[in-house]
């Protein structure tokens, strides 16, 4: 019989890769948004990770420079490197999809783009490796290496769906930010996309920084930015029922 948390590891994947799914499929029925959107959202989110072999030459130019990431700059720069490229790419990809691929910068589109940038993102880094973690774990634990193994059954039962939580909170973070860059066009001020690359940046430095101290720190902050970007969505939304 397999390890309880092998079903954790199953049922947690196939939700970080459902629950995306379900939510542009509501936006779709719910507003009318084009699956189009989606689409755009998900490769430009896919396309913004060209960034990665930038992180890692810029963290091992800064981990020589320093001779290592020990002190105390070290740290913050560890942290703020990666979480600077996150926000310039994302956030300026997120621009030029409002700008040349989302003709319509209704507020509906904002939400069904935020859906599919932050739902490939929960469905390629998380979805996918869980859930074949899970099927290897119930079919075939035998193709993972011995101390592998024991190390994820190990794990406390209910770490997977830590990670669920995680990726429902950052889909909300991303279609919040999704409505703060879409405020460009519909205001005609470029502030917002600043302000979504600032927030966007802080978000991960803060996170990043904090991981030392144990992932409840982290997603504790991660919760709170989520709340925080779910109610300015909500306030948006107001205000544009209020203008119609």
């Amino acid at each position: 019989m397999s390890h309880p948390i092998s079903y954790v590891f199953l049922v947690a994947g196939l939700l970080e890769i459902l629950l995306p799914l379900f939510l542009g499929f509501y936006f779709h029925r719910r507003f009318g948004v084009s699956w189009n959107v989606y689409v755009v959202g998900c490769t430009l989110f896919l396309l913004s990770l060209v960034r990665t072999p930038l992180n890692t030459a810029g963290l091992r130019f800064i981990g020589r420079s320093l001779g290592g990431f020990s002190g105390t700059v070290g740290l913050l720069l560890y942290a703020a490197f990666p979480a600077l490229t996150a926000g310039v790419f994302e956030e300026m990809a997120r621009y030029l999809g409002f700008k040349f691929f989302v003709k319509e910068h209704r507020f509906e589109d904002g939400l069904m783009y935020g859906a599919g940038h932050g739902g490939i993102e929960s469905i390629v880094i998380a979805g996918i490796n869980v859930l074949i973690i899970g099927v290897k774990l119930i079919f075939i634990p035998s193709s993972l290496p011995p101390g592998q193994l024991e190390i994820v059954l190990s794990l406390p039962f209910y770490l997977p769906l830590v990670g669920l939580y995680e990726r429902i909170m950052a889909i909300t973070i991303q279609v919040g930010l999704s409505i703060m860059v879409l405020q460009s066009f519909v205001k005609s001020n470029k502030l917002y996309l600043a302000g979504a690359i600032l927030t966007h940046f802080f978000i991960d430095f803060v996170a990043i920084a904090l991981m030392r101290y144990g992932i409840v720190w982290v997603e504790g902050l991660v919760a709170i930015f989520a709340m925080g970007l779910g109610a300015y969505v909500w306030r948006t939304w107001k205000q544009c029922n209020t203008n119609i």
